[in-house]
Protein backbone atom coordinates (compact mmCIF):
# COMPACT_ATOMS: atom_id res chain seq x y z
CA UNK A 1 0.00 0.00 0.00
CA UNK A 2 1.15 3.55 -1.11
CA UNK A 3 0.91 5.42 2.35
CA UNK A 4 2.75 8.28 1.30
CA UNK A 5 1.18 12.16 1.85
CA UNK A 6 2.03 15.83 1.19
CA UNK A 7 0.93 19.01 2.80
CA UNK A 8 -1.54 20.94 0.61
CA UNK A 9 0.90 23.39 1.94
CA UNK A 10 3.14 22.70 -0.67
CA UNK A 11 0.49 24.84 -3.56
CA UNK A 12 -1.18 27.56 -1.26
CA UNK A 13 -1.02 29.29 -4.28
CA UNK A 14 -4.09 27.74 -5.43
CA UNK A 15 -7.34 26.81 -4.11
CA UNK A 16 -7.63 23.04 -2.49
CA UNK A 17 -9.17 21.62 -4.76
CA UNK A 18 -6.25 22.54 -7.42
CA UNK A 19 -3.76 21.59 -4.47
CA UNK A 20 -5.44 18.45 -4.42
CA UNK A 21 -5.06 17.95 -7.94
CA UNK A 22 -1.88 19.06 -8.48
CA UNK A 23 -0.99 16.40 -5.63
CA UNK A 24 -2.56 13.41 -7.52
CA UNK A 25 -0.91 14.33 -10.60
CA UNK A 26 2.23 14.09 -8.46
CA UNK A 27 1.55 10.44 -7.51
CA UNK A 28 0.53 11.34 -3.87
CA UNK A 29 -3.05 9.02 -3.02
CA UNK A 30 -3.18 11.04 0.51
CA UNK A 31 -2.84 14.46 1.85
CA UNK A 32 -2.58 17.09 4.86
CA UNK A 33 -4.94 19.35 5.14
CA UNK A 34 -3.17 22.82 6.06
CA UNK A 35 -5.67 24.78 7.81
CA UNK A 36 -4.52 28.41 6.43
CA UNK A 37 -6.59 30.18 3.91
CA UNK A 38 -7.04 29.35 1.09
CA UNK A 39 -7.87 25.94 2.24
CA UNK A 40 -9.56 26.12 5.25
CA UNK A 41 -11.50 28.18 6.69
CA UNK A 42 -13.02 29.15 10.46
CA UNK A 43 -14.16 25.49 11.49
CA UNK A 44 -17.96 25.51 11.98
CA UNK A 45 -20.78 23.65 9.99
CA UNK A 46 -20.56 25.55 6.62
CA UNK A 47 -16.84 24.95 6.12
CA UNK A 48 -17.29 21.28 7.28
CA UNK A 49 -20.17 21.32 4.56
CA UNK A 50 -17.77 22.51 1.68
CA UNK A 51 -14.69 20.74 3.28
CA UNK A 52 -16.22 17.06 2.55
CA UNK A 53 -17.77 17.82 -1.01
CA UNK A 54 -14.11 18.75 -1.82
CA UNK A 55 -12.69 15.73 -0.08
CA UNK A 56 -15.52 13.29 -1.32
CA UNK A 57 -15.13 14.68 -5.04
CA UNK A 58 -11.17 13.50 -5.02
CA UNK A 59 -9.62 10.56 -5.35
CA UNK A 60 -6.70 12.25 -3.13
CA UNK A 61 -7.68 11.21 0.31
CA UNK A 62 -7.81 14.02 3.03
CA UNK A 63 -5.33 11.33 5.66
CA UNK A 64 -4.34 14.30 8.11
CA UNK A 65 -4.89 18.08 9.26
CA UNK A 66 -2.76 19.85 10.50
CA UNK A 67 -4.46 22.89 12.88
CA UNK A 68 -3.11 26.86 12.48
CA UNK A 69 0.03 27.74 14.46
CA UNK A 70 0.92 31.14 15.64
CA UNK A 71 -1.47 31.74 19.04
CA UNK A 72 -3.37 28.81 18.71
CA UNK A 73 -0.92 27.03 21.00
CA UNK A 74 -1.34 24.47 23.54
CA UNK A 75 1.37 26.38 25.69
CA UNK A 76 -0.30 29.80 26.39
CA UNK A 77 0.71 31.65 29.41
CA UNK A 78 -2.31 33.78 30.25
CA UNK A 79 -5.52 32.54 30.84
CA UNK A 80 -7.43 34.39 28.20
CA UNK A 81 -4.55 33.12 25.62
CA UNK A 82 -5.24 29.74 27.00
CA UNK A 83 -9.03 30.13 26.42
CA UNK A 84 -8.96 31.66 22.79
CA UNK A 85 -5.99 28.72 21.79
CA UNK A 86 -8.55 26.06 23.80
CA UNK A 87 -11.76 27.10 22.31
CA UNK A 88 -9.92 27.11 18.26
CA UNK A 89 -7.93 24.07 18.65
CA UNK A 90 -11.41 22.46 20.22
CA UNK A 91 -13.26 23.55 16.46
CA UNK A 92 -10.04 21.82 14.37
CA UNK A 93 -10.51 18.89 16.41
CA UNK A 94 -14.10 18.38 15.77
CA UNK A 95 -13.66 19.45 12.49
CA UNK A 96 -10.73 16.81 11.69
CA UNK A 97 -12.79 14.07 13.16
CA UNK A 98 -16.11 14.89 11.73
CA UNK A 99 -14.24 14.77 7.65
CA UNK A 100 -12.65 11.23 8.93
CA UNK A 101 -9.11 11.98 9.69
CA UNK A 102 -7.08 9.77 11.28
CA UNK A 103 -4.46 12.37 13.06
CA UNK A 104 -4.84 16.40 14.13
CA UNK A 105 -1.21 18.22 14.27
CA UNK A 106 -1.14 20.47 16.95
CA UNK A 107 1.56 22.84 17.74
CA UNK A 108 2.79 22.62 21.23
CA UNK A 109 4.59 25.39 22.02
CA UNK A 110 4.76 28.86 20.19
CA UNK A 111 7.81 31.41 19.93
CA UNK A 112 5.34 33.94 19.80
CA UNK A 113 4.32 36.83 22.76
CA UNK A 114 6.55 35.24 24.73
CA UNK A 115 8.34 39.53 25.18
CA UNK A 116 6.63 39.61 28.43
CA UNK A 117 8.37 36.67 30.19
CA UNK A 118 11.86 37.16 28.21
CA UNK A 119 13.68 37.31 31.87
CA UNK A 120 11.65 34.59 33.83
CA UNK A 121 13.19 31.90 35.03
CA UNK A 122 10.20 29.89 35.37
CA UNK A 123 9.37 30.39 31.49
CA UNK A 124 10.49 26.60 30.58
CA UNK A 125 8.11 24.68 33.52
CA UNK A 126 5.24 27.63 33.01
CA UNK A 127 5.35 26.42 29.57
CA UNK A 128 5.10 22.89 29.90
CA UNK A 129 2.18 23.27 32.75
CA UNK A 130 0.27 25.52 30.18
CA UNK A 131 0.74 22.42 27.47
CA UNK A 132 -1.34 19.90 30.08
CA UNK A 133 -3.48 22.34 30.76
CA UNK A 134 -4.31 22.54 27.65
CA UNK A 135 -4.25 18.98 26.97
CA UNK A 136 -6.65 18.20 29.82
CA UNK A 137 -9.21 20.98 28.51
CA UNK A 138 -9.17 19.14 25.07
CA UNK A 139 -9.52 15.81 26.34
CA UNK A 140 -13.72 15.65 25.79
CA UNK A 141 -13.53 17.10 22.50
CA UNK A 142 -10.45 14.71 21.37
CA UNK A 143 -12.79 11.59 23.19
CA UNK A 144 -15.79 12.67 21.28
CA UNK A 145 -14.03 13.60 17.45
CA UNK A 146 -12.52 10.04 17.66
CA UNK A 147 -9.65 11.96 16.31
CA UNK A 148 -5.90 11.44 17.58
CA UNK A 149 -4.18 14.57 18.13
CA UNK A 150 0.06 14.43 17.65
CA UNK A 151 2.03 16.85 19.10
CA UNK A 152 5.10 17.87 16.67
CA UNK A 153 8.61 19.55 17.70
CA UNK A 154 9.44 22.62 17.03
CA UNK A 155 13.05 24.62 16.31
CA UNK A 156 12.82 27.15 19.17
CA UNK A 157 15.93 26.75 20.65
CA UNK A 158 16.07 27.69 24.39
CA UNK A 159 12.51 26.82 24.58
CA UNK A 160 10.89 23.47 25.91
CA UNK A 161 9.33 20.36 24.53
CA UNK A 162 11.61 20.87 21.20
CA UNK A 163 12.63 17.31 21.33
CA UNK A 164 10.95 13.65 21.16
CA UNK A 165 12.39 12.93 25.12
CA UNK A 166 10.26 15.78 26.21
CA UNK A 167 7.38 15.23 24.44
CA UNK A 168 6.98 12.21 25.51
CA UNK A 169 6.90 12.83 29.15
CA UNK A 170 3.67 15.31 28.43
CA UNK A 171 2.08 13.04 26.54
CA UNK A 172 2.59 9.32 27.96
CA UNK A 173 -0.49 9.92 31.02
CA UNK A 174 -2.73 10.28 28.21
CA UNK A 175 -4.59 7.15 26.02
CA UNK A 176 -2.24 6.18 23.03
CA UNK A 177 -5.28 6.66 20.31
CA UNK A 178 -5.93 10.43 22.22
CA UNK A 179 -2.46 11.75 21.90
CA UNK A 180 0.64 10.80 20.05
CA UNK A 181 3.23 12.59 18.10
CA UNK A 182 4.26 13.76 15.08
CA UNK A 183 8.13 14.08 13.97
CA UNK A 184 9.05 17.09 12.13
CA UNK A 185 12.80 15.94 10.39
CA UNK A 186 13.69 19.14 9.20
CA UNK A 187 13.13 20.79 12.71
CA UNK A 188 15.67 18.15 13.80
CA UNK A 189 17.98 19.40 11.80
CA UNK A 190 17.37 23.08 12.42
CA UNK A 191 18.36 21.48 16.69
CA UNK A 192 20.71 19.86 15.25
CA UNK A 193 19.68 16.84 17.04
CA UNK A 194 20.46 13.41 15.73
CA UNK A 195 17.36 12.02 14.36
CA UNK A 196 17.38 8.10 15.11
CA UNK A 197 18.03 9.73 18.34
CA UNK A 198 15.17 11.32 18.01
CA UNK A 199 12.55 8.52 16.57
CA UNK A 200 13.95 5.97 19.16
CA UNK A 201 12.65 8.34 21.79
CA UNK A 202 9.49 8.95 20.09
CA UNK A 203 9.04 5.25 19.90
CA UNK A 204 5.31 3.35 20.11
CA UNK A 205 3.86 7.09 20.50
CA UNK A 206 4.92 8.26 16.60
CA UNK A 207 1.76 8.53 14.35
CA UNK A 208 3.46 10.66 11.79
CA UNK A 209 6.08 12.87 9.76
CA UNK A 210 6.96 16.05 8.22
CA UNK A 211 9.36 14.99 6.17
CA UNK A 212 11.79 17.53 4.37
CA UNK A 213 15.30 18.93 4.63
CA UNK A 214 17.56 22.22 5.31
CA UNK A 215 19.70 23.74 2.71
CA UNK A 216 22.90 24.62 3.66
CA UNK A 217 23.26 27.10 1.44
CA UNK A 218 20.73 28.89 2.23
CA UNK A 219 21.49 29.33 5.49
CA UNK A 220 20.05 26.11 7.37
CA UNK A 221 16.61 27.39 5.56
CA UNK A 222 14.13 23.81 6.10
CA UNK A 223 10.77 22.72 4.25
CA UNK A 224 13.24 22.21 1.37
CA UNK A 225 13.53 18.84 -0.59
CA UNK A 226 14.89 15.78 1.14
CA UNK A 227 17.21 15.40 -2.34
CA UNK A 228 19.53 18.21 -0.70
CA UNK A 229 20.91 14.99 1.61
CA UNK A 230 21.74 16.81 5.09
CA UNK A 231 20.40 14.09 6.60
CA UNK A 232 21.30 10.43 6.52
CA UNK A 233 18.09 9.29 4.98
CA UNK A 234 18.85 5.33 5.00
CA UNK A 235 20.05 5.53 9.01
CA UNK A 236 16.48 6.82 9.36
CA UNK A 237 14.56 4.62 7.64
CA UNK A 238 16.53 2.08 9.39
CA UNK A 239 14.70 4.20 12.68
CA UNK A 240 11.37 4.51 11.93
CA UNK A 241 11.70 0.38 10.82
CA UNK A 242 13.65 -0.16 14.67
CA UNK A 243 10.31 1.47 15.97
CA UNK A 244 7.73 -0.71 13.96
CA UNK A 245 6.10 2.40 12.56
CA UNK A 246 2.76 2.34 10.62
CA UNK A 247 2.04 6.04 9.81
CA UNK A 248 1.91 8.22 6.88
CA UNK A 249 5.24 9.89 5.45
CA UNK A 250 3.84 12.90 4.70
CA UNK A 251 6.21 15.39 2.74
CA UNK A 252 6.30 19.20 3.96
CA UNK A 253 9.30 19.96 1.06
CA UNK A 254 7.01 23.34 0.48
CA UNK A 255 10.36 25.68 -0.60
CA UNK A 256 12.17 25.42 -4.44
CA UNK A 257 15.74 25.26 -4.06
CA UNK A 258 16.73 24.60 -7.79
CA UNK A 259 14.15 26.76 -10.05
CA UNK A 260 11.68 23.76 -10.03
CA UNK A 261 8.06 24.94 -9.98
CA UNK A 262 5.71 23.15 -6.85
CA UNK A 263 4.61 20.41 -9.11
CA UNK A 264 8.51 19.69 -10.18
CA UNK A 265 9.18 19.85 -6.38
CA UNK A 266 5.64 17.58 -5.68
CA UNK A 267 6.86 15.15 -8.30
CA UNK A 268 10.87 15.00 -7.18
CA UNK A 269 9.57 14.37 -3.47
CA UNK A 270 7.15 11.87 -4.22
CA UNK A 271 9.62 9.59 -7.23
CA UNK A 272 12.26 10.04 -4.13
CA UNK A 273 9.83 8.23 -1.17
CA UNK A 274 9.42 5.80 -3.39
CA UNK A 275 12.62 5.13 -4.21
CA UNK A 276 13.12 5.38 -0.29
CA UNK A 277 10.71 3.16 1.19
CA UNK A 278 10.99 0.44 -1.32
Amino acid sequence: MDNTSSTTGSFRDRSLEAALDALGEAGFPQAEILALDPHVGPPGEQELGRLRGILEAHSVRGRTMHATGARNTLAALDASWRKQSVEALTGYVRLAGALGMTELVIHPISDRDLAPYADDPELPQKMREAVKRSLDDLMPAIEASGVRITLENLPYLGLPLNTMRELRTVIDPYPCEAVGLVIDLGHVARLDLDPVDEIRAAGERLYGTHIHDINVNAGGADHHSPTLGYHDWDAIRQAFAGIGYTGPWTSEAMQLSHGESPEELAREVKDWMTFWLR
